[in-house]
């Protein structure tokens, strides 16, 4: 091979592109799991009667009820997701590592050359690119273009390539691999995403293979490594003898021995189990730092400068391959992928410890550094061992009848069906496409890897899209029978919500628990689980035990609040809740702080829960319930806090992703602007939720009623009030018997009450308000001033300035139209300025708002007359007519006929023609 300067130098750039590939590797063993099945919490709300505020009538206090609620939360688990990043990172890496290869092994003598070719072909092979339809989806002419283009050019440069620079060549190969990748993606008939989950899919074989060739390559390298620690100090006196080396390397050789005795099951100190894909870290690292003195070795055939670039491009496509099955969690293929490193790291580096010990034993004794030399032996050639080593592999292999195989093929197959569900998903009318998904899920967990959880979990995803629970729930089953798993566990557990389903969620879970004791998630449900039985002392002790898993969490927080208060153990609530506060902005935890604030009443003490101010848009149970109780506090607080938090309800009503939330919303912007004294306003915006007769229309109602009862509406809230328990809505009748006593008809009060007495739960305020009735037929006012009130006496301190005392009115009309004297008061201002029309239009909006109002329709009917509106005032007179004694009605008649009079004579004047002047 001619001297190739560059190859000295290339190394760096695979080395890093290795780095890179095992950096990715590392983070998806430890996130890979949670991107595929994510645990998330799923929030859950029961409804607490809480008193918001009461409003003073006569002798009795009517209160506003609201509902607070409860948050607890629970675990899920989503997915499985398909990581269509992670398969385009492994491919990605692939390509860069394919071009690479061809590139150096282009530099080779013809052997070597074709050595390093033919896997490449194996692995374009393996891609079936063709199946993306890129120019005929039944012929491989992708893959034959591919291969032309690329053998022919690897071809070319290994005949007649010798003056070609080896940094022309990478260009060369990496410019041709660009093109075709280029060409897939623009001729792909499927998503870009869909595209690459193919490809990967199709890959997954050929991903095993390399992690295979890589382990068998670095099989040795953890032997090695032990030897270099044992040799490599400067003075003789500080390096180890034989024995530690010995003793160190079988303590190595007997975990893997136990690991592979116990059927790839190995507990070590602390909970923690060995993983033969950890142990390919140190042993890929010494494989890559010591290449040089096991140059001998492989020199013959592959030389030193070559082999380094080459090393490093075959770890970063297996490290690329073994990081989407971690990112993926395909359990039958990691399991193979680890059944096969734990035999051949053990295998190897006892055929290699055995090589040491005969060719070198008696130099480690004598403490010489032996690593420099270990492959040039004098006694026992290295692949006589080596190949010993790799024949023991393959003959375990085959006395257990090849499983690997099996499961890498179930690994490829949860990919295909995780593609195929994906695109179901996508396409729901396409029922073949779910019935593939089902079908490569089948040979994946009923033929070749029986019950294996991806397969499984696959299924149950699918036909969760589909609602076919029983389905779902069946595989979730099948899932943990050949072992216990917290995710599907949690996940069963979630679907186990019926009355009926209690002791199959309980057995689930306690099952899981005996696997995993410590675990916080199961803990936390199963104590929830317990929240829908009468066993509240099992309540608490797994609340305290998930504490004890987990001091200071939010969740357990949260559901130790929620638990407390549903005990209706309020101190002992307001005690935890009086805490600090954790740094936190979990939704569940600030709802059940601010709910116990509430429940507290006016005079709770400590700090305020902080508002929602950050939340997501689209809500959830747990930041709807945040948002709401917030609200609430808010309506508590006064003006400013209410002014602060409207433009946020207002922007959540709109999200249509909040429509199960729509009403509470828009109750909540009426409440606010309620306590900001926006009384108009919130009228306006509660109307829309009082329209029907569902008893839901019944509560709003009650409310609209109560806020009149408040502005000595006292007919109108009663009519409202009698309105709201037809519909259903029983707190609303004795609401209604005191609007009618202060209303002036104490018989229908009285007959309301007495009605309300044959009620057990009503007796005692039928009761009050009879003897309230028998004491004084019309009892007090309520107490405090009245909306209008203010702006009616500046109105009628501004009557010398007619113009700002029109103004004045005109306000009063804008923002208290249901104040009946200010009503009254305007109309007769504008009467006496002649200003018919205006006083017609004060008592028209009067009227809006107190239709049963005798006063207002008197005042309206002699008004109209004024105005001209004579069918107007005719319709006042004939609803007066049954309202009124025959006297009054007469006496109306004769002011109805005046005031009509006195319109037609102003008329008549203003139509007379002028005299001419003489």
């Amino acid at each position: 091979m001619p001297d190739l300067p560059f190859l000295r130098r290339l190394p760096g750039l695979p080395a890093l592109l290795a780095l890179l590939a095992v950096a990715g590797a590392v983070y998806a063993y430890f996130a890979g799991a949670d991107a595929t099945l994510p645990l998330r919490l799923v929030p859950n709300l029961a409804p607490v009667p809480l008193v918001l505020d009461s409003v003073a009538v006569g002798a009795a206090r009517l209160p506003l009820p609201v509902s607070g609620y409860l948050t607890t939360l629970t675990h899920d688990v989503g997915g499985p997701y398909p990581q269509p990043l992670a398969a385009g990172l492994w491919l990605g890496t692939l390509a860069v590592a394919l071009a690479g290869w061809l590139a150096v092994v282009s530099m080779l003598r013809r052997p070597a050359f074709l050595a390093g070719t033919v896997p490449v072909v194996f692995l374009l092979l393996a891609l079936n690119a063709d199946g993306l339809g890129i120019f005929n989806p039944t012929r491989q002419y992708f893959l034959a273009l591919s291969l032309s283009i690329l053998g022919a050019a690897a071809l070319g440069l290994q005949l007649f390539g010798d003056r070609v620079r080896a940094v022309w060549r990478v260009v060369i190969f990496e410019g041709l691999m660009a093109g075709l990748v280029a060409l897939v993606l623009s001729r792909t008939q499927l998503p870009l995403a869909e595209t690459a989950l193919h490809l990967a899919a199709y890959a997954t074989p050929a991903g095993a293979a390399l992690v295979a060739a890589l382990v068998l390559w670095v099989g040795v390298e953890n032997v090695r490594a032990l030897l270099w620690f044992n040799t490599q100090a400067e003075r003789p006196a500080s390096r180890f003898g034989r024995l530690p080396f010995v003793l160190a390397s079988l303590l190595y050789l007997g975990a893997l021995g136990l690991y592979w005795w116990n059927n790839d099951e190995l507990l070590l100190a602390g909970g923690w189990h060995l993983d033969p894909l950890l142990l390919l870290l140190p042993a890929v690292l010494t494989g890559g730092l010591g290449l040089r003195y096991r140059a001998p070795s492989y020199g013959g055939w592959l030389p030193y400068p070559a082999a380094r670039p080459l090393y490093w491009l075959l770890t970063a496509a297996a490290a690329a391959a073994l990081g989407y099955a971690l990112a993926t969690d395909n359990a039958p293929l990691l399991a193979a992928m680890r059944s096969f490193s734990g035999r051949a790291l053990l295998l190897l580096g006892a055929a290699f410890l055995l090589y040491v010990l005969v060719n070198f034993g008696g130099l480690i004794k004598q403490r010489l550094r032996v690593y420099r030399v270990v492959f040039e032996p004098r006694r026992l050639p290295f692949f006589t061992v080596y190949i010993l080593g790799v024949g023991a592999l393959l003959l375990m292999e085959l006395r257990n009848g090849w499983p690997l195989p099996d499961l890498v093929r179930a690994g490829q197959y949860n990919q295909l069906g995780d593609l195929a569900r994906r695109q179901s998903e996508a396409r729901p009318d396409d029922l073949p496409l779910a019935l593939l998904a089902e079908r490569y899920y089948a040979e994946s967990g009923d033929v070749l890897d029986r019950f294996n959880q991806p397969a499984q979990l696959g299924r149950a995803a699918l036909y969760r899209f589909r609602d076919q629970r029983q389905n779902e729930i069946n595989a979730l089953r099948r899932a943990l029978l050949r072992q216990p798993s917290a995710k599907v566990s949690l996940h069963l557990n979630a679907l186990l919500t019926g009355p009926s389903d209690f002791l199959d969620a309980l057995d689930v879970l306690r099952q899981a628990r005996r696997a995993a004791p410590r675990d916080f998630a199961l803990t936390s449900d199963l104590a929830q689980l317990f929240t829908r039985s009468s066993l509240t002392d099992s309540v608490a002790v797994y609340l305290d035990k998930a504490e004890q898993l987990r001091p200071g969490s939010a969740v357990g927080r949260a559901n130790q609040l929620a638990f407390l208060v549903s005990q209706n153990l309020l101190p002992a609530a307001q005690k935890l809740a009086a805490l600090p506060p954790p740094s936190t902005t979990e939704p569940a935890l600030l709802a059940n702080l601010a709910l116990t604030r509430l429940l507290a009443g006016r005079s709770a003490s400590g700090p305020t829960p902080p508002a929602a101010a950050n939340l997501n848009p689209d809500l959830d149970e747990a930041t709807f319930a945040q948002l709401y109780h917030a609200a609430l506090l808010a309506v508590r607080a006064g003006v400013g806090a209410s002014q602060q938090l409207l433009p946020r309800l207002v922007a959540a009503a709109e999200r249509p992703a909040n429509a199960p939330y729509y009403e509470q919303l828009v109750f909540l912007q009426a409440l606010l602007k309620h306590a900001a004294g926006q009384e108009l306003a919130a009228r306006q915006t509660l109307a829309p939720l009082t329209a029907g007769s569902s008893a839901t229309a019944g509560y709003f109602q009650y409310v609209l009623g109560l806020w009149q009862l408040q502005q000595r509406q006292y007919a109108t809230a009663a009519a409202q009030l009698a309105h709201s328990g037809r519909s259903g809505f029983p707190e609303a009748r004795p609401a209604q018997a005191w609007a009618l006593a202060l209303a002036g008809q104490p018989d229908s009060a009285a007959a309301v009450a007495r009605r309300l007495a044959l009620d057990s739960a009503q007796r005692p305020v039928a009761r009050k308000l009879l003897a309230a009735l028998a004491a004084d037929s019309r009892p007090a006012n309520s107490p405090g001033s009245v909306i209008g009130d203010d702006q009616l006496a500046a109105a009628r301190a501004a009557a010398p300035d007619p113009a700002r005392a029109t103004r004045l009115y005109q306000q009063v009309l804008a923002e208290a139209p249901f104040n009946e004297p200010a009503v009254l008061a305007a109309a007769r201002f504008f009467a006496s300025q002649k200003d018919y029309t205006n006083a017609y239009d004060a008592l028209n909006r009067g009227l809006t708002e107190n239709p049963a109002s005798e006063p207002l329709l008197r005042a309206y009917a002699l008004a109209a007359a004024d105005a001209g509106l004579l069918e107007m005032g005719q319709s006042a007179l004939a609803e007066l007519r049954s309202r009124l004694s025959p006297a009054e009605y007469a006496n109306l008649l004769t002011q109805f006929a005046a005031h009509r009079a006195a319109h037609a004579a102003a008329n008549a004047a203003f139509d007379q023609p002028a005299v001419p002047a003489r």
